[in-house]
């Protein structure tokens, strides 16, 4: 795997490290996620490939969201 250097301002470093601990994962996971989901193909039949490598550096935490089929549903109407 290679390494990357980025020129970040002070204030966007921090916001952005503590943004990643929020979301349950490091800023380079974080970066990475966010390169992977720009240049994922969104073809549907290339969509298995993105979630599988999105989903191999996050910890699918929903956050304590529940799904509500009615709420889903009243959306589409």
């Amino acid at each position: 795997m290679s390494n990357v250097t980025l020129s970040i301002d002070d204030t966007l470093l921090s916001q952005s490290r503590d943004y990643a601990a929020s979301q349950g994962t490091s800023l380079n996971g974080l970066i990475r996620q966010l390169l992977v989901k720009a240049t994922t193909k969104h073809e549907s039949q290339d969509w298995f490939g993105g979630f599988a490598l999105v989903s191999e550096h996050t910890l699918g935490d929903s956050g304590g969201w529940k799904f509500n089929r009615e709420e889903i549903y009243n959306d589409h109407i």
